[in-house]
């Protein structure tokens, strides 16, 4: 029952990131923040998982809090789908295609940096 807190807690803070940098950034083109917060959110759960649990002794309730209920929720695969399909409908079958290039590419490209910069991290805080 506490990961379920955890996770309702640390998804309304990510929720609420996500909406506050919805309201603050008003490109054209919306779904590139989608791109950039999707991406930052691979890499930051990468992160997270990898290095915190080996270098803090913190709790699973918190990683899951954290990874699943923050990043769960600042990140989404749903509105990059929605925001994907609309640019089909809307005729920019170019920048659907941009936005799902740069939303998969780039989000394996940061997920495998945050792991290798974690796990890097881990290496030199165990040679100490």
């Amino acid at each position: 029952m506490k990961k379920v807190f955890a996770i309702i807690i640390f998804g309304m803070i990510g929720g609420g990131l996500r909406e506050w940098l919805n309201l603050l950034v008003t490109w054209p083109q919306h779904f590139w923040l989608t791109v950039i917060i999707n991406v930052t959110g691979t890499f930051l759960l990468s992160f997270v998982i990898t290095l915190l649990p080996a270098r803090l002794p913190i709790s699973e309730t918190l990683i899951t809090g954290m990874s699943v209920g923050l990043i769960g929720s600042f990140t989404t695969f749903s509105t990059f789908t929605f925001e994907t399909l609309q640019l089909v409908q809307r005729g920019h079958s170019v920048l659907a295609l941009a936005n799902i290039g740069a939303s998969l590419g780039l989000g394996l490209l940061a997920g495998i940096a945050g792991n290798l910069l974690s796990t890097h991290l881990k290496k030199v805080g165990d040679a100490q």
